[in-house]
């Protein structure tokens, strides 16, 4: 773990603190621990003009057990979304479905997961998680969007090879992907560490996927000069709104959400839930440190 020594001691002494304390924090940034809970946040959300996309808090699957049970989670989730008429997608992590101990059942699970979302007209993102699967990912994204049309992938720009990536994407299909800095700490040899090194990055992937032709992009952050620059460049471009959209994690930011959607802007919230809250919030928080300065600083404003 890195960061500064405030902030290992204080995700140090995270797990000695009671845990109705620990969701004080984290409850502004999770919809709840069950589906309900996530199809009234969305709800709440769609009324404000936003789409949304239902995240399962949940990763690295050990069994097959587990992968069953996590296809049957987002089997309830898609059905929910279709019985209640939200404007919503999922999202899924590739390792809660079994990437890291059985490929094929992993891409087996996917198959089924997509089926069912392409017979209710929804939409899956392929989530992006640390750098050790970032191949393994996009292939697999590459394999899935041959079959479906409703599938989408990440990409982070504080990887190196991200633009390689994205030129290899869009030199062989029509692809749909979500853009945002990422939340890894990666080692210093294939990763930007400074923020400023980030952000030009962004900048310069969200101008390759959007004159190089990609299906529709998603633009996650909540960082203002980012906002600013894609905000020009969908403008000097002249990117139709069916070809993008700014995207952002839910408890974030929200006076510069709504102001995105009155102007006129599609815009989508991440909406987390799941009993598995208080291991995400603490590996999070583990990853990066940094965090603590995000969470301190939205305690106590609206979501």
């Amino acid at each position: 773990m890195t960061g500064n020594p405030f902030h290992r001691a204080v995700v140090g002494s995270m797990q000695y603190v009671p845990r109705p304390i620990i969701w004080r924090f984290s409850q502004r940034y999770i919809a709840g621990t069950h589906l309900d809970d996530a199809f009234e946040t969305v709800a709440e959300l769609n009324a404000e003009g936003c789409s949304a996309t239902i995240d399962v808090l949940g990763e690295d699957s050990t069994s097959l057990q587990q992968v069953d049970e996590a296809v049957d989670l987002y089997r309830r989730a898609l059905e929910g979304i279709h019985e209640r008429s939200l404007d919503c997608g999922v999202s899924v992590k590739l390792s809660e479905m079994g990437l890291r101990f059985d490929r094929r059942a992993c891409i087996a699970a996917m198959r089924e997961i997509l089926s069912i979302a392409q017979t209710h007209g929804d939409f899956v993102r392929i989530d992006m998680e640390d750098s050790s699967v970032t191949t393994d990912t996009l292939d697999i994204y590459r394999e899935l969007r041959s079959a479906f049309d409703n599938v989408g992938a990440v990409i982070q720009s504080c990887l190196h090879r991200s633009e390689r990536d994205v030129e290899a994407l869009l030199s062989s299909g029509q692809t749909n992907i979500r853009l945002c800095k990422g939340i890894y700490l990666e080692p210093e040899e294939i990763s930007y560490r400074d923020a400023g090194e980030i952000r030009e990055s962004f900048k310069r992937l969200l101008v390759q996927l959007l004159e190089g032709g990609a299906a529709q992009v998603g633009i996650a952050t909540q960082d203002p000069e980012l906002i600013t620059h894609a905000e020009e460049t969908i403008e000097r471009i002249g990117v139709p709104r069916d070809r993008y959209e700014f995207q952002m994690l839910l408890g974030v930011a929200g006076p510069l959400r709504r102001k995105l959607v009155a102007n006129g802007h599609p815009m989508r919230v991440y909406v987390p839930f799941g009993e598995l809250w208080f291991n995400y919030s603490m590996r999070r928080l583990r990853e990066n440190p940094r965090i603590i300065n995000h969470i301190v600083g939205n305690l106590f404003r609206p979501r």
